[in-house]
């Protein structure tokens, strides 16, 4: 998947509705997450994913063929240049939600391990010299059928 562009301009002009579109889909991403919400991002992911594939291959090319770009008129430069530095803000505000996250994320799937190894201690029989050992961290796998 590819813009089809017919000179610089044209393809100027689709390279920024690409950055508007996907811009506003962070944006709303953005809003979700901080919210604490990530689970409403579901239904909407794959074209997100899409529409970034699609930007990073678009990218790729110009950086590897500049004249593709070749011809574009001024306002249309201007244009492709203010929403790229908003979409680059926008970029930077969407890695940190998603990093924090994670890092909640990360914090309670390991508060959830830690207070099952303090169960599963609790019940381990006691061994040679009468002490019971740590085993480490455990798996939150209970088998298949869990």
């Amino acid at each position: 998947m590819a813009l089809s562009a017919q000179n610089g301009s044209d393809r100027a002009r689709q390279l920024l509705a690409l950055t508007l579109r996907l811009g506003d889909r962070l944006a709303h991403e953005i809003e979700v997450l901080e919210a604490h919400r990530p689970q409403d991002l579901h239904d909407r992911i794959e074209e997100t994913r899409q529409l970034s594939n699609l930007y990073r291959l678009e990218t790729a090319r110009i950086k590897a063929d500049p004249s593709l770009l070749g011809g574009m008129t001024p306002d249309d430069k201007t244009s492709l240049r203010a929403a790229t530095v908003v979409f680059q803000e926008r970029l930077h505000r969407y890695e940190h939600a998603v990093n924090a996250a994670k890092t909640v994320t990360e914090g309670i799937i390991a508060a959830v391990a830690e207070d099952l190894n303090k169960i599963r201690n609790q019940a381990t029989t006691y061994g040679a010299r009468g002490r019971t050992s740590d085993a480490g961290p455990q798996s939150l796998s209970y088998g298949r059928l869990a």
